[in-house]
Formats: structure tokens, sequence, C-alpha cells
């Protein structure tokens, strides 16, 4: 192994709840090996999606450039006809780099960058499935359970959004009905010992992985991508038990009505559902959120089990260990919300962000520096002395770990929202107090976050603003003109976003009166 390369992992989990969940002197969600990360490395509490969907966000990483660049907009399979189903022939993920250098990589568990190809497909070793992957039923994991003695994944199901008849039943999740999707909207507990759950099982898969990569002489770096703590959710104990529902208080935006918000939000709570159950009270709520807080506990220790078998290794001093998530979960926020939608909501666009290497930089910071999911990309190969293709739009966050850039960094950043469910484009900028959402044949938004952090007041027409909305709105302009549109800026850029250009436009003309 290059003693001056350093390995690398990371850690990918999926559709998190963090932001607004973890509230200290009024209730605590605590994840102790993400803490222990933050500690011994350097925590990023003002961390976004990149594109708050699992495909864009998660093929934003693998390649360090926005989904208008690379192409994947919506989840694999999505509806519109000009959505990439997979990267582009000739495309560079961060592996290609890696392996240029000498590197050995692995990926292990969720991958969801496409529909028929797959990280093998790439050159990277390790195991995953096509689409979203259907891990209860695949054949590595019946063999899993097989050798361990566990039998067939069964769940009692306390409550489903959709199918009221499976209620207070117990189902076998791969055999019972046709897909894990059937399961998708509901919560419970996972029957049988913590090993039969998703985390664990990945977890599994990655620790064998990593013994293999560190007896290795080469350089590696793993990936290890976890389907949760996405729901369903169905913990197992004693995981199921860990939260108490008369202890979780209300979460504080529950009640919101939607005064002045555009009209994707009601899409999300009220048409998405219409007709298929009445809206959850609090007291199922927070059975829901008992849950989902067990999940995720659950998925913080299989995570602990990958990082203590690191140590075991010996090589985790010049390990640069990364942990994040692709997006974050909207459940119980904004008037009852289950999932994510076409919205910003700062529970959907906000996530866990931790980056440790004991032998590139001191531990225990905090940086408020505005970073994306997609400036991890950069960040690796920073780390790994690799020059990417100028047309990486990653960033890397060395120097906010070595603590050299916090004045030079930018103070805003952009986010990319395409849909989910339903074609609403909509562009984000966040700075240090301000959100704006700029949205493409729907209102916008623009909140203040230090008065307002739960975003319950819409001030996009507060005359008191409009220095600040046309600055904002100049500022997307300017980075969709330079890093999106075709024929803007160096002209380029293939346009893979029908709308982007109408969108800019109308931005342009709330600026200034007037098209270029």
């Amino acid at each position: 192994m290059d003693a001056e390369k350093p390995n690398i992992l990371w850690i990918i989990t999926d559709h998190a709840l963090h932001y607004g969940h973890h509230r200290p002197g009024e209730f605590e969600l605590h994840r102790p090996h993400f803490e222990q990360l933050c500690e011994e490395g350097v925590c990023f509490d003002r961390a976004y999606s990149v594109s708050p969907i699992c495909t864009p966000a998660r093929s934003s990483m693998m390649t360090g450039q926005y989904p208008s660049r690379h192409g994947q907009r919506w989840n694999t399979l999505g509806f519109p006809p000009h959505n990439r189903n997979d990267f582009a022939t000739g495309q560079m993920l961060y592996s290609h780099y890696l392996s240029s250098a000498g590197y050995r990589n692995a990926y292990i568990g969720k991958w969801h960058c496409g529909h028929t190809r797959l990280p093998a497909d790439y050159g990277i070793e390790g195991w995953s499935l096509p689409g979203y992957g259907a891990h209860y039923q695949c054949e590595a994991y019946g063999q899993y359970c097989k050798e361990l003695g566990l039998g067939m994944p069964t769940a009692l199901i306390e409550e489903h959004r959709r199918i009221s008849e499976y209620k207070g039943k117990k189902l076998v999740l791969h055999s019972d009905v046709d897909t894990d999707w059937h399961f998708m909207d509901s919560f419970g507990v996972l029957q049988g010992p913590p090993e039969a759950h998703e985390a664990n099982f990945v977890s599994h898969l990655s620790c064998e992985k990593l013994k293999e990569l560190t007896q290795s002489d080469q350089s590696w770096s793993m990936v290890a991508s976890f389907w949760g703590p996405h729901h369903p959710y169905i913990p197992s104990e004693p995981y199921a038990s860990m939260y108490d529902p008369s202890d979780i208080p209300e979460y504080p935006s529950f009640r919101e009505i939607y005064k002045d918000k555009p009209f994707r939000h009601f899409i999300h709570r009220d048409l998405t559902y219409l007709g298929k159950m009445d809206m959850w009270d609090w007291d199922t709520w927070s059975r829901v959120l008992a849950r989902a807080y067990g999940q995720a506990r659950q998925l913080d220790d299989a995570v602990g089990h990958l990082l203590d078998t690191l140590d075991e290794t010996g090589q985790a001093d010049n390990t640069i260990v990364v942990y994040c998530a692709d997006h974050g979960d909207a459940a119980a926020s904004h008037g009852g919300l289950w999932d994510k939608s076409s919205t910003c909501l700062e529970e959907v666009v906000r996530i866990p962000l931790a980056v440790r290497w004991p032998k590139g930089f001191k531990g225990g910071r905090t940086s408020n520096a505005l970073v994306s999911n997609m400036d991890i990309t950069a960040t690796i190969l920073d780390a790994a002395c690799i020059t990417p293709q100028k047309d990486m739009q990653s960033r890397s966050l060395l120097p906010l770990c070595l603590d050299e850039g916090d004045s030079s960094w930018p103070e805003h950043l952009v986010c990319e929202h395409n849909g989910h469910h339903d074609d609403i484009l909509q562009r984000m900028i966040v700075t240090d107090q301000y959100k704006y959402v700029a949205a493409l044949l729907d209102g916008d938004e623009l909140y203040d976050l230090k008065e307002d952090p739960c975003e319950m007041t819409n001030l996009i027409h507060s005359p008191e603003l409009e220095p600040i909305r046309r600055k904002l709105r100049s500022k997307l302009v300017d980075h969709m003109k330079s890093n999106e549109v075709m024929g803007m800026g160096s002209g380029k850029y293939t346009e893979y976003t029908p709308g982007a250009t109408q969108l800019m436009h109308s931005l342009a003309l709330q600026v200034s009166g007037e098209l270029f």
C-alpha cells in the first residue's frame, strides 16, 4: 500500500431523519457513532443534498456534477422520457480517477445510479442491486439469512398508509407480496434478532469486503451504502422499543396550515394521499417517529460495527472516513408529511455530513460552511492528490477540514430539484441567513432561516426584502448561465433539463426588467 495515499471509506445513508429532529433541551436523537465521527473529525453543520432525490443526489456524488450535467435528474425509470436511466457512455466517476492512481475500489449496498448498469460495470468490486434494489428479496440476503439461521424476514406491520388490511399482520417481506415496495409506506417491528435487519446485512457484507481490501498491498476505497434509515420504519428489537412515543414532543411545524405557500406543498401533503387515508394525528405520528428513530439508531450501530472493523485492521489512522446521506426526510413535519416530494424544505435538503482523517487533520471541529454531498467527490480525490477534469463542479472540503478555507469558501450554495412524482423544476440558493427557492410555473419562496428555522413564513412578497430577493435571483441567474444552460457562459454544456432556460430568463427578467 502506498503510504502517502489515504484509504477511503465512504458511508452513504439513505433518506436521513436529521434536520429538526435533534432538539437539545426538548428532545435528543442520539446517533453515537456518527457523533463520534464528528468529535474525531469535522462535522459540517450546514450540509445540503445537491438534489433531494435518491438517484440525482447519488449520481452527483459519483460524478461530482450537478444532475443537470450528468443527466440523471429523477430516480431511475422516472417518468420523463428525457431522463437518463444510466450514466452516459464515457462519464467519469470517482472510481475512474482513483483507479488511474492505483486504487482498488469497492462498492457495497444500495446503488440506485442506474437501471441496467451497476458498479461492476464501471470496474468497481463488491455487491449491489439494480434500480432501488429489493434487498429483502435478493439472493445475497437469502444466503446471509441461511448462514446465520435467521429464517425468512418477517415484520409486524403496525400501520400502513395505503393498505389498511396489513395493519396488525405479520408478513414475510419477500414472499407474501411481490416486492419491497408493498411495505414502503408502513411502520412496525422486524421480527427476529438485529442481524436480520437490512442495516446489519449491509454492514456484514461491508466488513467482510473491508477485511479483504486491507489485506491487499494496494490503497483502497470502499463505499458502504445503506438503504436505511429510509422507510419502511421496521427496526428490530431492542431498537424498536428504544424510544417511547409519549416522550416524543410534537414536531414544531406539525400543525402548519400552508399560509402563503406554493401549490407544490399542497401536492405533497394533500393530493398525494387523496382518497387513500385520513391524515394521521400526533398520537400516530409519535409512534411512527419512535420506530423511525429506532431504525436510525440501529443503522448507527451497524455503522459502528464497520468502524470497529476498520480499527481492527490497523489502517484507521490513514483512512479518510466520510459519512453522509443522499437527502433528508420530511416525516411528521409541515402538517404531517410522509417521504419527500417536490419541495426544498430544510428537512428534505439538509443532511448529516462528517469527515475524519486522523493522519490528515485534527478533529473536534464544526464547520458552518455551506456545503453539499456533491463536494465529497472532490474531497476524496484531493486527499488522494488527484486533479479531476475541469467539468467537475464539486469542491474539496479539505481546506475547511484543515481550517484554512473558511474565509474563501463561497457564501452561498445552489441546489437543484426537478421534482418527485411530478415535474416541478426548482433551483434553491441558500446563504448564511436566507433561502430562496425559484420554481417554474409555481410560486417562489423566501425564508429567513435565522428567525424562522421551521420555514413557517414565506417572505417572498415582503417589500423590505426586495434587495435580498434581487441579489439571490441574480446569483441564481449567474449560476445557471455558467453551469447549466446550453448556449450561455462557455456554451459547451448540454441542457438535460427542459425548462431551465425558461426559469433562468424569468429570473433575469425579475432582476433587470429585460431579457438578455
